[in-house]
Parts: structure tokens; C-alpha cells; sequence
């Protein structure tokens, strides 16, 4: 195989429409927005603090029994304490520091991620090759939504939603 002399070009055809895009270099800074689906479903309940919850009909069960709960579901009392114990102990595994001030904000001190999370929101910032690891351990453990990837690219997305409020990606800033 010859070597091409010539740099393949940014332009490329793809099912006859041409694209020009300029994605994020590895170091560059983005913003990460991605929804945890299921997310109480993730999180073991504990022996210690066991929750029962009424088998409903059709379950071939008799009626009025009842089923201990091997995870948290939604609609049960510490079903939110549940997904925050699951979550926070993940990103402490994996090297994060928890706030002080506030226990849904992480801090990776050697990669330089910051994370805030609300519920089953993830908000996080920092390069694109340590946003692609922080993603990818966090696929292996829970189904992911990827929101908006903001970010200086062409390819980056410009505008995102954080708890419903529009944040934008500009030259001078964020908006």
C-alpha cells in the first residue's frame, strides 16, 4: 500500500451529503450533560433497613403478599438516599473527592473533572479525552442519556439544558 502524501481532508462524504466538522482535540475543555436512566433501579437496598412493598395482582402471588426488595424503586422513601449512596460511592472508587459543603459535588483532583450531580442528572466538565473515560466507566454500570456535549468544536453541541435552564456555549464564554 502506497503512502498518501496528502492529509485526508475534514470534508467527508457520508450518504451523499458533505460534513465539515472540526471535532474537540483530546484536551480540550466540554461540558457533559447526561440523564442516568433507571437510576433508583441501580441502587441495592440494605439488609439492615429492609423494604417491603405489596406484590401486585396478576404476579401469580396470593393477594396481600408481600416482596422484599433486592433494589430501590421509585416511589419509596429512600429509594433519593439509595441512588445517592450508589453513585457517590462509584465516583469515590473511582477516585473523585465529595464535597464538604455539598455531598452532590464531586471533584477528580488528578484528571481535573468537576461533577455535580441532581437527581439522576450528571453535569460534568472537563476535557474531552477524560469526559470520554469518565462516560465510558459510566456506561459499564448504568444506562446513560447523553444530553449535550458543549464544547469549542464545530461538532460540539453550542447549547444544552441543566435543570431545565439553557446554557450556551460561546466564544467569550458561557451563557
Amino acid at each position: 500500500v502506497e503512502d498518501d502524501p496528502e492529509p485526508a481532508s475534514t470534508d467527508m462524504k457520508e450518504q451523499g451529503r458533505t460534513v465539515d466538522c472540526e471535532p474537540s482535540s483530546a484536551n480540550q475543555m466540554q461540558i457533559l450533560t447526561t440523564d442516568v436512566s433507571w437510576a433508583y433501579f441501580s441502587a441495592k437496598t440494605s439488609p439492615d433497613a429492609p423494604i417491603y412493598v405489596e406484590v401486585p395482582t396478576g404476579m401469580h402471588a396470593k393477594p396481600g403478599t408481600c416482596g422484599l426488595l433486592k433494589r430501590h424503586m421509585y416511589g419509596t422513601r429512600r429509594a433519593a438516599e439509595g441512588w445517592q449512596d450508589e453513585y457517590s460511592g462509584t465516583l469515590v472508587s473511582l477516585g473523585f473527592t465529595q464535597g464538604v459543603a455539598s455531598a452532590c459535588v464531586f471533584n477528580h483532583p488528578d484528571r481535573g473533572i468537576a461533577v455535580s450531580v441532581h437527581g439522576d442528572d450528571f453535569t460534568t466538565i472537563g476535557s474531552k479525552k477524560d469526559l470520554d473515560w469518565f462516560r465510558g466507566y459510566l456506561e459499564t454500570k448504568y444506562e446513560l442519556k447523553e444530553s449535550a456535549r458543549l464544547g469549542a468544536g464545530t461538532c460540539d453541541d453550542k447549547e444544552g439544558r441543566v435543570l431545565n435552564r439553557v446554557i450556551r456555549w460561546l466564544p467569550g464564554g458561557l451563557s
